[in-house]
């Protein structure tokens, strides 16, 4: 009885230093249960293994029952193997280590289990102060061993899924799953599709059937990757370290699972900052990194009217074209014909700014020849066939070489360390090589060393700005790993879709129509969980190789063209511009939208796309809720008054109470409250003019105002079709217009010559698609007079009998003056004291065609 008492007592004091040490050995249970306030997870054991079975929130809301197989280990003969096939050992260590609760449990293959499993895996369950729990896998291997896909995640559950694809996140209920890895993949079966995203510069690779699942089951969800060859670890052991599960769930109860994961990769991701710089691509005058020209001549007169207005630049970018790509010593050495990088470094830290740099990390547009004497081989192996159009492209190196890598990391040292770079372009991210095992292994492979090099930016310099551009994917996980990603359609573009005058009204559209079809196109794919904020749309384009002008836009066109830019509250700011080029207006516009911009880049990061699209003609925009307050940003690309619904809930990450009140003020075109009774959780209906584009803050609390101001509406106009063509009536009215056009549109590539009162017109502006023509005439001059407009339309080449046509009068009209002024820390309000009115005074017509 002595022996049995006094190992009693020894037994205790062991287990109490194993607890005072931060550790314990979990007793014989059949439960194990991780909780923090938040949430509770409960792992149960069950023939010999321990599988996740519950996930509830602390308050025992959003219970989430689970039917794990803990992991799928896939050999490349089609062998897989599950915990099933293992045993768990005896000890289940339980442990605290740096505020997160760890549990490691290890696995032994079971004696009947095939020989072809490795011997020994170790999965890890770790739980900090969030809501969100995470699980690794670690699967012991001998060197030159290899695993075609790894499932980290597999369970199934009576709960329907939803979403999943490549790097994107399965909901379920209010939870969401995935892995702390921008290139892994995930599926279920319920309904599963691939997001059908907008993507240009998408390097697709061939998955050759390895994303197939072997075992399916009703309600099973998979999450995944393609490790390949076992790793040398840094203990020295031989294995496979998956990449990192989570599952999670907002703090707040009641909260989606969208807003869950919003919440996780806000708080895992780098915190976001405005970056605003220059770009020379488009400048020849800025090609030439020297410090009389790109620092005293460039740079100083961007900076010199910016600062009239309080804006500054972060950094002066070279693009592509600073490097030696020919005859290098090593990859991204500088050429010899410029000024020292230091040198240029340094005197842009002495006036205020730093400099940036474009880089490609796998090397393409430089030599690869001359990247073969070195020791670096080609991405593509003799005789690979390149048959996805992206590989047929530019050749580049391959990234898994180790002298390649190697003379890389000089470069980026020099560049971060030496150079004092704090912005980097990464540019031509393929991810690819043809000499690993299969296109899905080789993309993983590839990655990986692309994200070790983007740590490694950080380790050198914490605070780097890396933009990652094309050969991204919309994937959330990216943000873990780079600031802002590129928006994945050209550089530039022009959009022809719908009618519009000015080149740059073209330019928008072209942007936000992409953002359209994958973000606000339901019946095409489930948008991403990444705020629009976050994507490089290409700059502020002003430049002589690029204008997007024909030198006839207004400054109303330049401002609505900077605003919408700065409105999709891109982190990203560019700016493409030769500075000659701009007037004292221009710069005005450009300083004031940019500076308010940055001073509320804080208020503009969870930027949601609202509304239509704008190739069609429809009324949309960009809201971002933070901290109960939003800023919203509308565009109208049609001539008439159109109504947006706005969102005020969850769906555009609004997080308040509903039911309570808020008000808005218009900032730009013009400073003024606005009388609006705005109530969270009800849509309300924004009408907003034709042609035109406008700011508005939303704030907490009832109106300021009772009435808005409006100008008085345009006199009726009088239209006639007849054999001939047709004739209109206006009455311009007697007071100064700051805008009073007549728009016509035929809908065809077509001439409509027009006389005003008897005398023939001459437009002042047009533009054309191959659908239609628009060309507008200014009538301010005939101010006070009654007018008799007459037309008809020829269109030769067109080879229908009949075309249709309308006509608007497009106003910019005197109203009562604002109690709001302009004010420094807004926008240019650039129509301050008037009102956008349109009238449609031809309605849509068909003519016959001479």
């Amino acid at each position: 009885m002595k022996k049995l008492f006094y190992r009693t007592v020894r037994i205790f004091v062991l287990v109490w230093l194993v607890f005072a040490a931060g550790s314990s050995v979990i007793a014989a249970t059949d439960t194990i249960t991780l909780e923090n306030g938040l949430i509770n997870v409960k792992l149960k054991k069950s023939a010999g293994v321990w599988k996740m079975a519950e996930l509830s929130r602390h308050d025992a809301g959003d219970n989430l029952e689970l039917d794990s197989d803990e992991f799928e280990i896939l050999l490349f003969d089609g062998a897989g193997f599950t915990v099933d096939d293992y045993t768990a050992a005896d000890d289940v260590k339980k442990a605290a280590k740096d505020g997160m609760q760890v549990v490691d449990i290890e696995y032994h293959r079971k004696e009947q289990t095939s020989d072809k499993a490795p011997k020994n895996v170790t999965v890890t369950y770790q739980l900090g102060d969030g809501p969100y729990v995470h699980k690794s896998i670690f699967v012991a291997m001998d060197e030159g061993q290899m695993i075609d896909r790894l499932q980290v995640g597999r369970f199934s559950t009576v709960e329907k899924a939803s979403r999943g694809g490549f790097g994107e996140p399965i909901f379920v209920g209010n939870w969401f799953f995935g892995l702390d890895y921008p290139g892994f993949y995930s599926r279920h079966s319920d309904g599963f599709v691939e997001p059908d995203y907008y993507y240009r510069w998408f390097y697709k690779i061939d998955l050759a059937g390895g994303d197939k699942e072997l075992a399916a089951r009703d309600g099973l969800v998979t999450l995944f990757h393609f490790p390949g060859y076992v790793r040398k670890q840094q203990d020295g052991r031989w294995g496979i370290a998956s990449k990192r599960f989570v599952a999670g769930i907002s703090r707040k109860p009641g909260d989606n699972a969208e807003l869950g994961l919003f919440d996780y990769i806000a708080e895992t991701r780098k915190p976001p900052r405005s970056n605003l710089h220059f770009n020379n691509w488009y400048s020849l005058k800025a090609k030439k990194i020297t410090i009389e020209g790109f620092v005293d001549d460039v740079y100083k007169k961007i900076s010199t009217n910016l600062a009239k207005y309080g804006a500054k630049l972060d950094n002066m970018v070279p693009d592509h074209g600073w490097q030696n790509s020919k005859t290098f010593d090593y990859i991204y050495q500088p050429k010899s014909d410029y000024d020292p990088l230091t040198e240029v470094s340094r005197a842009l830290r002495a006036d205020g700014t730093s400099l940036g740099i474009w880089i490609a990390l796998d090397g393409t547009n430089n030599s690869i020849e001359r990247g073969k004497e070195l020791g670096y081989r080609s991405a593509y192996k003799e005789g690979f066939d390149r048959k996805e159009r992206w590989m047929q492209g530019k050749d580049y190196f391959d990234i898994l070489v180790p002298k390649y890598q190697q003379d890389l990391k000089k470069s980026l040292r020099f560049l971060l360390v030496d150079a004092d770079v704090d912005y980097i372009k990464h540019d031509f991210n393929h991810n690819f090589t043809s000499h690993y095992i299969t296109q899905r292994h080789a993309r993983e492979a590839c990655l990986d060393v692309t994200l070790d090099i983007l740590a490694y930016e950080r380790d050198l310099k914490p605070d780097v700005f890396q933009n990652y551009t094309n050969g991204s994917w919309h994937s959330p996980w990216w943000l873990q790993q780079a600031d802002t990603l590129w928006m994945m359609s050209g550089d530039s573009g022009g959009s022809g879709d719908w009618p519009q005058l000015s080149l740059r009204e073209g330019a928008t559209t072209y942007r936000d129509k992409w953002f359209y079809t994958s973000f606000n196109n339901p019946e095409r794919c489930v948008r991403p969980v990444i705020p629009i904020a976050n994507f490089m749309t290409h700059g502020i384009l002003f430049s002589e190789k690029k204008p997007f002008t024909d030198f006839n836009d207004t400054l109303h066109d330049w401002a609505n063209y900077v605003m919408m830019y700065f409105g999709r509250g891109t982190l990203l700011k560019e700016l493409y511009i030769t500075p000659k080029l701009l007037d004292a207006d221009h710069w005005k516009v450009l300083a004031m939208a940019s500076n308010w911009a940055v001073e509320n880049q804080h208020r503009m990061v969870n930027t949601i796309y609202v509304g239509g699209n704008p190739a069609e003609g429809q009324v949309y925009g960009y809201i971002s809720w933070v901290d109960g307050r939003a800023v919203l940003v509308v565009r109208n690309p049609d001539r008439r008054q159109q109504i947006l619904s706005v969102p005020l809930d969850e769906t555009v990450y609004y997080r308040g109470e509903k039911g309570a009140a808020y008000h808005a003020r218009a900032v730009y075109p013009f400073v003024e409250q606005m009388p609006w009774k705005l109530v969270a959780g009800e849509d309300f209906l924004l009408t907003v003019p034709g042609d035109s584009v406008m700011v508005f803050e939303l704030e907490p609390g009832s109106p300021k105002v009772k009435q808005q101001i409006l100008p008085r509406p345009l006199p009726e106009a009088g239209f006639v079709k007849d054999d001939s063509g047709f004739t209109l009536k206006l009455q311009v009215p007697d007071e100064e217009m700051k805008r009073y056009d007549l728009l016509i549109l035929p809908w065809a590539r077509a001439e409509v010559p027009l006389t005003v009162n008897g005398k023939p017109i001459e437009h002042d502006r047009n533009s054309a698609s191959t659908r239609w023509t628009l060309f507008s005439y200014d009538l301010r001059k005939y101010r006070g007079q009654t007018l008799t407009i007459k037309g008809r339309l020829i269109a030769p080449e067109v080879t229908k009998k009949t075309v249709d046509m309308d006509g608007w009068l497009v106003v910019d009209r005197k109203a009562a003056p604002s109690k709001a002024g302009q004010q420094e820390d807004l926008p240019f309000a650039v129509s301050q004291n008037y009102r956008r009115l349109t009238q449609n005074v031809i309605p849509k017509t068909s003519f016959k065609i001479e």
